[in-house]
C-alpha cells in the first residue's frame, strides 16, 4: 500500500505529505468496516490514498466536495509563522469527473461515495455514525461547518483529523471551549495544536447526567 500511495504523490498533485496520509491511512487500518468521511478532495490525490486503506479494512469511504473549489469568501488568514493568506474562490478545483478518474487509476473506487455541494447542503443529510473523519477544507466557516456537523457523530474511539492546522483562525476555533459547548460536547483532546498542520481530535467522554 504504501508504494501505491507513493505512485500516486509522484504522479497526481495533492496538498499533503505522504507523511500526513499514512497517519491517517493508520487509523482506518486499525477498524473493523469503518465508516470514513474525507472533506475537501482537492484533486483526488488524498481519496484515493484514503480508500485504499478504507478497502482493505472492509469500510466504506464518503467524500464531501464542492467539486468547484474554495467557495466565494471573504476570509482572511494568517498562517502560524505570521504569513497572509488568502483562500480565492476557485481554488483547489477538483471536478467529480476528475477526481473520480484519479480513484480509479490509483485507489479503490469502489468504496467511494461522492457528495457534490457546500458542505452545509451535503453534510446535514449525512447521519451515520462515523469513525474517521478527514477535513482539509481551508475556510475558517468551511471547518464550523465540518465540525458542527460530523463531530457528534464521531464512535466513541473515533477520531477527526485537520490538515488545516497552521493556520491561526482555526487554532482558535479548537481552542474555544464555547464552541465545543455549542456543539453539546466536551472540548476534545487534541494533538498538534498551534504547532503542526495536520490536528488529531479525539472525543472525550461525556460528564454523566446528574441524578436527582
Amino acid at each position: 500500500m504504501i508504494g501505491a500511495m507513493a505512485r500516486t504523490t509522484n504522479q497526481v498533485r495533492g496538498y499533503h505529505t505522504l507523511a500526513e496520509l499514512l497517519t491517517v491511512n493508520q487509523e482506518i487500518l486499525a477498524r473493523t468496516a469503518p465508516v470514513v468521511v474525507e472533506c475537501g478532495a482537492g484533486s483526488g490525490s488524498s481519496t484515493a490514498k484514503l480508500s485504499l486503506a478504507v478497502r482493505a479494512a472492509g469500510g466504506e469511504l464518503h467524500v464531501f466536495d464542492s467539486f468547484r473549489g474554495i467557495p466565494p469568501n471573504d476570509e482572511v488568514h494568517q498562517n502560524l509563522d505570521g504569513r497572509r493568506v488568502v483562500f480565492r474562490a476557485g481554488a483547489f478545483t477538483g471536478r467529480v469527473q476528475a477526481v473520480k478518474r484519479v480513484v480509479e487509476a490509483h485507489g479503490a473506487p469502489e468504496v467511494c461515495h461522492y457528495y457534490k455541494g457546500l458542505f452545509e447542503e451535503t453534510l446535514p443529510l449525512f447521519r451515520r455514525p462515523v469513525d474517521v473523519v478527514l477535513l482539509d477544507v481551508d475556510l475558517l466557516s468551511s471547518t464550523r461547518t465540518c465540525l458542527r456537523e460530523l463531530f457528534p457523530q464521531l464512535t466513541s474511539d473515533g477520531v477527526l483529523y485537520s490538515q488545516d492546522g497552521h493556520l491561526v483562525a482555526i487554532v482558535e476555533l479548537l481552542r474555544d471551549q464555547e464552541f465545543w459547548r455549542g456543539l453539546g460536547v466536551p472540548p476534545p483532546a487534541i494533538e498538534g495544536l498551534g504547532r503542526a498542520k495536520l490536528l488529531r481530535l479525539q472525543p472525550q467522554p461525556r460528564e454523566p447526567s446528574a441524578t436527582a
